[in-house]
């Protein structure tokens, strides 16, 4: 219950901005990761790392919570270039069929 409260005493107008600017860092980050890497699972678990030592580093605290939630923005970003590059190959594919 403690973690709840402190979450919540910590939970200003600054956490929320700072959490936006570190989650945004940390989706540049672990995307960059996946463009090079081509492997969705390095980049979806390096999330939380990438995530919890910026956070760390830079501000001195972070919260459990918020790993959670970049780690579900970097999936659904995943998911989103994914059906963004199936999209592109079918179509393609359909120009090929058409010549």
């Amino acid at each position: 219950m403690s973690y709840i409260s402190d979450l919540l005493f910590d939970f200003d107008s600054i956490l929320i901005g700072e959490t936006l600017e570190l989650i945004v860092v940390t989706l540049c980050i672990a995307t960059i990761i996946y463009l090079i890497t081509k492997n969705q699972y390095i980049s979806y678990l390096s999330s939380a790392p990438i995530y919890y030592f910026t956070a760390k580093l830079f501000y001195s605290n972070t919260h459990l919570l918020f790993i959670v939630l970049t780690m579900t923005a970097q999936a659904l970003l995943l998911l989103y270039i994914q059906k963004k590059q199936l999209n592109d190959e079918q179509a393609v594919d359909k120009e090929s069929i058409e010549l």
